[in-house]
């Protein structure tokens, strides 16, 4: 039987490589919540145009899209192999690629509702 020191130590290990290791998870996607103009583009063409909001951690268009964390905003599958990346653009929308069976086809972009 191991000693309560050794299987302190132990937890203590394990607890720190899981959140040395990201274990504990990513935080919430850094969207900020609220209504948004929400463009599609692709060779220069607006393919969807509409308004939108973002609520917690989903984008609320035609449906309700869950919003994937990354470290410069976030992205959403509407449909299995349509992604689009939200990265903030520095003026309180977001912008970023969208693609299609992982070939870029075009842009989206989020511009805040004033």
């Amino acid at each position: 039987m191991r000693s309560p020191v050794v299987r302190t130590a132990s937890v203590a290990v394990v607890v720190g490589a899981a959140i040395a290791l990201g274990a504990v998870g990513q935080a919430s996607a850094d969207v900020k919540p609220g209504a948004y103009t929400s463009t599609t583009l692709s060779a220069g063409v607006v393919l969807l145009q509409r308004t939108g909001h973002v609520e917690g951690n989903e984008l609320v268009l035609i449906g309700r899209y869950r919003i994937h964390p990354t470290s410069t905003g976030g992205y959403v599958d509407f449909f299995p192999g349509h992604r689009v990346f939200m990265n903030r653009d520095g003026h309180g929308g977001y912008s970023g690629p969208a693609y299609f069976g992982g070939t870029r086809i075009g842009s989206f972009t989020l511009k805040p509702r004033r």
